[in-house]
C-alpha cells in the first residue's frame, strides 16, 4: 500500500504468539566492519526476482537499560517476520487504522466523512464511538505498545473557519479568540478519544499516535527559514499538541527518507531534535522514531525503492543520538514472502552498534551541540556527544557531503580533551572514548 505524505498504514495482524527475545548464535553473526565494507555493494532497490539475505545472516540488536527498537512491518510473511524480527531483538508494535470500518466495508469509515468536513470539529460522524472502539476491541493487545494511526488536515486558518456562522454557532463562543481555543481543542479530541479508550480498555498497554506530532514532520525542518515562516508552518502543531500531551505515553516523529543526498542526514537529526525540544516543555516521555528503508512514495522517481546503505546505516543510530529513546521500523510488503530488505543486515549491523553499549547509551548525557539546521546550512558534517563520564564519550561523526571513497578528519571536543576522528565516505561513524583510547565501533 502507498503511503499519503504523512503515511499511512493498514491494519496488521498479529501472530498469535510472540516469540521471547533470544540472540543468535555467534557463529551467525556478521562482522560490523566487514559488512559495512561491503555495503556499497548493496543495491539501492529491490526488484520481483531478487532475494534479500536470509534473517539467519543477519545480527541481532537487542536493547537494554530502556532504549527500544520496534518491528512494524506487515508484508505477505508476518508470521515467520515477526517471529524473527523479535528473536533480533525488536520488540512489537500493535497498529491500529482506528477509522477504518473493515467489517463493513468502509461504509462507515471516519477519515472518509472528514475529506467533506475540514472546518467542524464539532460534527462527528454519529457512529464516531462505536467504530472505534470496536477497532480497539478487536486488536486484542498482544504484549506490544499500542499505536493509533489518526492522520488527517483540517483548516488551519481561524479568520476563515471564524467566518463560518455554522461552524461559529458549533462552537458556542462569543469572540474570535475563545474561538481559536475552542477549535484547536475540539480537533484533538479527534485523537484524544480513541486514546483515552484505547488505555481504558486495555490499562497499562503503552498509547500513542501516529499522525500529528509536537513539531510537525517537515523536510526542511526549520533550515534556511525566518522565524515568521516558522511560525506559520509550525504554530499549531505545539497548540494542538498540548491538548493531546496528556492522552499518550510517548512521542511519535516521523522521519522517513524522501531523497538519496547528504540533506536527507539533517532532515532525520533536524526533525528528531526540533520534536525532542518541545516534548521537554510537556514532560519526559520518550520520543521513538518511525522509520522505513524505503524512499517515501511522494518521491516518485524513487518510489519503492529501498533507500541506498549509507541511510540505512544512518536510519540506525541516528535517532539516538539526537534525543530519541528508540526507533520503529514500519513497512508494507503485501506481495513479498521472506525476508523483506536487501539493506536489512545495514541496518542491523549499524543497530548492533546501539545494542552493545545500549546500557551506557541511555545512562549517557547527551551534550548540546550545534542545530542540525545550522550544520545543514552551512554543509558542516554532523557531530552529536554523549558523555558517559568525565573520562568515557560516545560519538556520532558523519559528513555526508564528502565522496564515497574519500577520507576526513574531524575534532571533537570532550570534557578534559580534544580528539581528531577519521570520517570515511559517508558511513556514519560511531567511536568510544574511554581516556586516552579511542574505538571505532
Amino acid at each position: 500500500m502507498t503511503p499519503r505524505p504523512a503515511g499511512c498504514f493498514k491494519q496488521l495482524s498479529f501472530p498469535t504468539t510472540i516469540v521471547n527475545l533470544r540472540i543468535l548464535s555467534a557463529t551467525l553473526l556478521l562482522s560490523s566492519q566487514a559488512l559495512l565494507g561491503a555495503q556499497d555493494k548493496v543495491p539501492t532497490g529491490d526488484t520481483v526476482n531478487s532475494h534479500p539475505p536470509s534473517w539467519d545472516t543477519i545480527r541481532s540488536a537487542p536493547m537494554s537499560g530502556g532504549l527500544r527498537a520496534f518491528w512494524n512491518v506487515a508484508g505477505g510473511d508476518n508470521a515467520a517476520n515477526y517471529r524473527e524480527a523479535a528473536a533480533h531483538g525488536f520488540e512489537m508494535v500493535d497498529l491500529l487504522n482506528t477509522y477504518s470500518d473493515y467489517p463493513g466495508r468502509q461504509k462507515e469509515n471516519i477519515r472518509n466523512t472528514l475529506d467533506t468536513n475540514k472546518t467542524n470539529p464539532w460534527q462527528k460522524p454519529d457512529f464516531f464511538e462505536r467504530i472505534v472502539k470496536r477497532n480497539i476491541e478487536a486488536r486484542g493487545n498482544r504484549n506490544a505498545i499500542f499505536v493509533h494511526d489518526i492522520e488527517f488536515s483540517f483548516e488551519e486558518d481561524i479568520n476563515k473557519v471564524w467566518a463560518d456562522p455554522v461552524v461559529r454557532a458549533a462552537s458556542k463562543t462569543a469572540t474570535r479568540e475563545q474561538f481559536a481555543g475552542a477549535y484547536l481543542r475540539e480537533w484533538a479530541t479527534w485523537f484524544t478519544l480513541p486514546c483515552q479508550w484505547a488505555k481504558e480498555r486495555f490499562p497499562g498497554t503503552p498509547i500513542g499516535i501516529y499522525g500529528p506530532q509536537p513539531f510537525r514532520r517537515d523536510y526542511f525542518g526549520i533550515s534556511g527559514k525566518s522565524a515568521q515562516q516558522i511560525d506559520g508552518t509550525h504554530h499549531s502543531d505545539a497548540e494542538l499538541w498540548q491538548h493531546i500531551d496528556p492522552f499518550v505515553d510517548y512521542y511519535i516523529a516521523s522521519i522517513y527518507v524522501f531523497y538519496d543526498k547528504p540533506d536527507s542526514i539533517y532532515y532525520m537529526a533536524a526533525n528528531v531534535e526540533e520534536n525532542i525540544e518541545r516534548t521537554r516543555r510537556q514532560g519526559n516521555k520518550p520520543l521513538y522514531a518511525y522509520e522505513w528503508l524505503r524512499y517515501h512514495s511522494s518521491n516518485k522517481k524513487l518510489a519503492e525503492q529501498e533507500v541506498a546503505p549509507w541511510l540505512a546505516e544512518a536510519m540506525a543510530v541516528l535517532p539516538y543520538f539526537c534525543g530519541a529513546r528508540g526507533l520503529a521500523l514500519w513497512g508494507s510488503e503485501p506481495k513479498r514472502q521472506g525476508q523483506y530488505y536487501q539493506t536489512l543486515p545495514v541496518f542491523m549491523t549499524s543497530l548492533g552498534r546501539i545494542s552493545d553499549l545500549s546500557d551506557k547509551i541511555s545512562a549517557a548525557q547527551l551534550m548540546t551541540d550545534t542545530p542540525a539546521h545550522v550544520l545543514w546550512n552551512t554543509k558542516r558534517p554532523l557531530i552529536r556527544r554523549m558523555r558517559v563520564t568525565d573520562d568515557e564519550w560516545i560519538i556520532l561523526a558523519v559528513n555526508p557531503w564528502q565522496a564515497e571513497d574519500a577520507v576526513s578528519t574531524v575534532e571533537v571536543p570532550l570534557e578534559k580533551n580534544r580528539i581528531s576522528v577519521e570520517l570515511r565516505g559517508r558511513h556514519t561513524e560511531i567511536f568510544h572514548c574511554v581516556a586516552e583510547n579511542v574505538k571505532r565501533l
